[in-house]
């Protein structure tokens, strides 16, 4: 089966595309370049009717209204590609809010969650006991100096890079491996049983972003996904193929446990979909890489989702 359908794009409009010529049209002669037939673009969105909860500067920027604009970016001439408008949203674990509300979804061709952006601490997931340690202990550092207030101190202690709290920290008590793979976990099923999705999940397509994949922390993927059993992976994927949504296969997943992932996936009937998440025009190309995520599996055009069949 040939990789035909690319339907997590980023163009412009996504604040994390620093490529100023990734239009809608450059898009898509590029996707002709690469065989496609189908292409779907998928900013990151939040639907301004959500309350965010918590600070996002992020989420702030790129609401629904300013990422719709996209409609009335696409030409008359696609080149024979079929163009359809999606989102990326955002799940947010930790407090089981979904950025897309039911009103808003049902303006969009389909729409992606992503469960494991994990490296928006305290937005998407906790941080450790260690970290969370580390700051109360880099606080009191920065209140001890004279001329800086409480409020400045815990300011410039919650703005400290987590990869610099190690010497604030003492005897570490967290695994951050185990602690991200039971996130990851209980992230997916929370998404599953989220009532506002419940609310708009058949009917319109929708499809889990690179499931399973920690963003930011992908030195420490294979490890965290040994970590999850296939039983349990099961029991999510049941629930996933149950209520019709989706699975993304992206290029990022070659590693033997995700392999190991996608069969369970497969076994339990759910369906799949196919992206690069590529932010720009030199990130396109990927999606053929993904290929090499499904050939050992068998998968064929019938273990796609419906909206992706070309």
């Amino acid at each position: 089966m040939k990789v035909l359908q690319d339907v997590h794009l980023h163009n412009y409009l996504s604040t994390c595309c620093h490529d100023n010529q990734a239009t809608v049209e450059n898009m898509i002669l590029e996707g002709e370049k690469l065989g496609l037939k189908l292409m779907g673009f998928s900013n990151h969105t939040w639907d301004e009717s959500i309350p965010l909860p918590a600070p996002s500067g992020f989420y702030q920027r790129q609401g629904m209204t300013f990422q719709m604009q996209i409609k009335n970016q696409i030409p008359e001439d696609t080149h024979g590609i079929k163009i359809l408008i999606g989102a990326e949203t955002e799940y947010c674990g930790m407090y089981d809010v979904l950025g897309m509300g039911k009103e808003a979804a049902l303006q969009l061709d389909y729409l992606l969650i992503p469960h494991t952006h994990v490296h928006m601490r305290n937005f998407v997931m906790p941080v450790t006991e260690d970290v969370k340690r580390a700051r109360e202990n880099l606080e009191k550092v920065f209140a001890g100096i004279e001329g800086i207030s409480p409020a400045r101190a815990a300011a410039l202690a919650a703005g400290y890079p987590e990869k610099e709290l190690e010497p604030f920290m003492g005897e570490k008590v967290s695994d951050y491996v185990q602690h991200t793979a039971d996130f990851m976990v209980e992230s997916f099923r929370g998404l599953m049983n989220n009532e506002t999705l419940k609310s708009y999940s058949n009917l319109i397509p929708v499809s889990v972003a690179h499931p399973f994949q920690p963003v930011g922390s992908a030195g420490y993927h294979n490890e965290m996904m040994s970590r999850i059993s296939d039983n349990t992976f099961g029991e999510l994927f049941e629930m996933a193929a149950k209520r019709g949504i989706g699975l993304e296969i992206n290029n990022r997943a070659k590693n033997e446990q995700s392999r190991r992932m996608w069969g369970v996936a497969k076994e339990c009937g759910c369906k799949f979909t196919f992206g690069s998440d590529g932010h720009g025009m030199a990130e396109m190309k990927m999606i053929l890489d993904v290929a090499e995520c499904f050939e050992p599996l068998g998968l064929t055009e019938y273990d796609l989702m419906d909206f992706v069949r070309v």
